[in-house]
């Protein structure tokens, strides 16, 4: 039996250059429970536990190979190959449930991803460059509504740590930019500036949530083909967005994207689980490294958590960036969880929704 593990973008091309190559596809694997049962290119989706057979190979499109390949030897499975059919496949031809050119971009780092040689490459990289934002959502999974007093990230840390990151790998598919709202730092601009000459670097993204449009001044630093705005619409708060989208129109790429999806992984509490392992396992985050202060984290809790001096300072959770190449290889395939884990509810693909983006002015307290 042969399985396409991932329903996303990339598991929709796969899936064509299977079909053309002769390769018949019984079934997507996907870890997203929600998608258990559904249909995609008219076959089925199922979670990894409704899988039976173990005579299976699996075509993988998720990115993050290394976290699947893991997650399959657990199962008991031991057949399994990366995207590079991919390579050379022509997509044109393909009706997918995006437009082409982002299947395209999806395919491009699924394939930089799965290159197993010796090179670092990173798939995306977070920096806080700021704690404060102009909106104040209660549920916010970046912690911002711990913070009683704010502040920004200096130009000077974040161009060392910018600097720091590219020197220790040989690229990185796209650095995000975000806090806290990014443009409430008003040297944000330079920062992306910085990473625009950096030739590992091949995007960069800046989250932000349509109350603040940039000034002609910042915009013109930072006009160029590598830069997208990810713009989340969040109704009447994001009071600038119609602004904001005509001052980028024409200039700089960008996509708005409803707000939604939030889950209740915002709580710093202590749960001495027996099974944070299993937890890290499952964690949707667990990839989206994030620059905090000279170190990198695995995900943005941990991130903010230490920023808040809300959790003990575990040394092995994070990677200082004044480290080896070989040091970074190792933090970033190491699958071991990080003590923080215990203090995060977690992050599961399929985890029940939230409302979004509830406003509260108050400073949620640490209680640890």
């Amino acid at each position: 039996m042969n399985v396409v593990f991932g329903a996303g973008l990339v598991g929709e091309a796969l899936y064509e250059a299977c079909k053309v190559l002769g390769i018949k596809i019984s079934c997507f694997c996907d870890n997203d429970i929600s998608l258990n049962g559904t249909l995609l290119k008219g076959i089925p989706v199922i979670y990894p536990s409704g899988l039976k057979r173990k005579d299976t190979t699996f075509y993988i499109s998720c990115a993050d190979i290394n976290d699947i390949v893991v997650q399959l030897k657990k199962l008991g499975y031991t057949d399994w190959r990366s995207c590079s059919l991919l390579k050379d496949f022509d997509l044109s031809s393909y009706k997918f449930s995006q437009p082409l050119e982002v299947v395209i971009e999806k395919v491009k780092t699924a394939l930089l991803c799965h290159d197993q040689s010796d090179k670092v490459f990173v798939r995306s990289v977070e920096v806080i460059v700021t704690e404060r934002c102009s909106l104040h959502c209660r549920d916010c999974s970046n912690l911002m509504r711990y913070y009683q007093h704010p502040v920004d990230t200096s130009l000077e840390e974040i161009n060392k740590d910018m600097d720091r990151i590219c020197q220790l790998t040989d690229g990185i598919n796209e650095f995000r930019i975000l806090g806290g709202e990014p443009f409430m730092n008003r040297e944000v601009h330079l920062m992306i500036k910085r990473l625009l000459v950096q030739d590992k670097v091949r995007k960069v993204v800046i989250y932000t949530n349509g109350t603040i449009v940039p000034t002609d001044e910042q915009l013109e630093a930072i006009t160029d083909p590598k830069v997208l705005f990810i713009i989340t619409d969040y109704g009447k708060l994001s009071v600038n967005l119609e602004r904001l989208k005509a001052k980028l129109e024409g200039k700089i790429n960008y996509t708005v994207q409803k707000v939604g999806g939030w889950t209740d992984c915002n709580k710093i509490a202590k749960h001495n689980r027996k099974d944070n392992q299993k937890i890290f396992d499952l964690c949707c985050a667990k990839n989206t490294i994030t620059i905090s202060h000279g170190f990198l984290f695995r995900c943005p809790f941990a991130a903010n958590a230490n920023r808040l001096n809300a959790v003990p300072d575990f040394r092995n959770d994070k990677f200082d960036l004044n480290g080896t190449k070989q040091g970074l290889k190792k933090y970033l395939r190491e699958k071991k969880y990080p003590n923080v884990c215990d203090y995060c509810n977690g992050r599961t693909f399929g985890d029940p929704e939230i409302e979004p983006a509830i406003q509260q002015l108050e400073v949620i307290k640490i209680n640890v």
